[in-house]
């Protein structure tokens, strides 16, 4: 059974000037007229970075009336702010680096890495060119902070920067706070200036390479803290926006392994069966359910927030091929999306022992 989106659109504002050019776009079947269309959409959005009208571009993306539209305007976006026609042209770029942290209580971990060592290690490996002005900072900066960098920001860093040693982040790094087990996401932010039609200054996005076993060992030793089992999985360099929506979704990949591995672990050393159940809830959230058939009282819930990137159908998926690898027979998809409460104004999770209810919904 395919899970629903839960999430709800808005119609159609013709009186948005972006809206409307997107809708003639996503309308148009004629090829030429698409790419004439496109531009249009394109010098629209570079108007508003160029005015900074924070206010304007995310007015236009939170009123887009479908993912597909969604994905179109948002491509524009990365298009207009990571393309550049001058001779010269910085790159912003950030590397998402998800942590995964144990300890027997309460600590932190340090906020910053030598990022003199990691760009080594990226030169080595060819992930940057042996003779590019690259400049990469040590500094673990939370996602916060990589968010409040707006697209109008990142384009203008591409056009003024000339050199990389010049970027601008000053921020230090947020420390990890830890209590017990925590799975955190933090960036790595950088620049590289780079010659119109040479070789790229760096490669950004593809699958971790040969590179990544070393970073990761240099991170490890970096953070190293009495009591603290740490595992960091850095992910590729990305564009800066790119990396956020990649950060953020290997984030929530992680904790769900993380919480799949203790859950089953749990249900399956009591000798119980276990039962896990997906289902979409009308607050735009996937929740996933650890239960048993033996008992009623005990289960374990993870929640998944849909972001406007988030594929429904990518996360049942994932949830899927998770629960095959983990040898769970009994996994349920809930066909129609449930309250976000429960009759006691409590938050709704579909167990093993209240399934019946949602499936007799979804048949009615």
């Amino acid at each position: 059974m395919t899970l629903p989106d839960p999430r709800l659109y808005p119609r159609v504002n013709p009186q948005n000037p972006v809206i409307r050019q997107l809708m003639s776009l996503m309308t148009e079947r004629d090829a030429a007229q698409v790419a004439v269309k496109r531009q249009g959409l394109r010098q629209l959005i570079a108007e508003l970075l160029g005015a900074r009208d924070h206010y304007g571009l995310n007015g236009a993306i939170t009123q887009v009336p479908s993912q597909e539209a969604w994905f179109e305007l948002w491509q524009c976006i990365r298009d207009e702010v990571e393309q550049s026609t001058s001779a010269k042209y910085a790159v912003p770029f950030a590397i998402p680096l998800v942590l995964v942290a144990g300890f027997k209580g309460e600590t932190s971990l340090p906020s910053e890495i030598d990022g003199a060592a990691a760009l080594s290690i990226l030169r080595e490996h060819g992930v940057v060119a042996a003779d590019a002005d690259v400049f990469l900072s040590g500094a673990l900066l939370a996602p916060d902070l990589v968010a409040a960098i707006n697209p109008a920001q990142i384009a203008e860093w591409r056009e003024t920067i000339s050199e990389a040693s010049r970027f601008p982040i000053d921020s230090a790094g947020s420390a990890i706070a830890i209590k017990d087990e925590v799975v955190a996401l933090r960036y790595l932010v950088g620049v590289a200036i780079q010659q119109q039609n040479a070789a790229p200054a760096i490669k950004l996005g593809g699958q971790v390479g040969a590179w990544g076993m070393p970073l990761a060992q240099l991170i490890s030793d970096t953070l190293k803290t009495n009591g603290v089992t740490l595992f960091p999985i850095p992910r590729p360099p990305m564009s800066w926006l790119a990396a956020q929506d990649a950060g953020r979704v290997t984030q929530l990949e992680t904790r769900l392994q993380v919480m799949t591995s203790n859950a089953l672990r749990s249900i399956r050393t009591k000798g119980r069966t276990p039962v896990v159940t997906v289902a979409a809830h009308e607050n735009a959230e996937i929740r996933i359910t650890f239960s048993t058939t033996e008992d009623p009282e005990r289960w374990e819930g993870y929640v998944w927030p849909l972001a406007a990137n988030d594929q429904v159908a990518y996360i049942e998926q994932y949830v899927a091929e998770l629960m095959r690898e983990c040898r769970v027979d009994s996994v349920k998809m809930i066909g129609n999306v449930q309250p976000v409460l429960d009759t006691d104004g409590l938050p709704l999770f579909i167990t093993a022992h209240n399934l019946g209810q949602a499936i007799d919904a979804t048949i009615q």
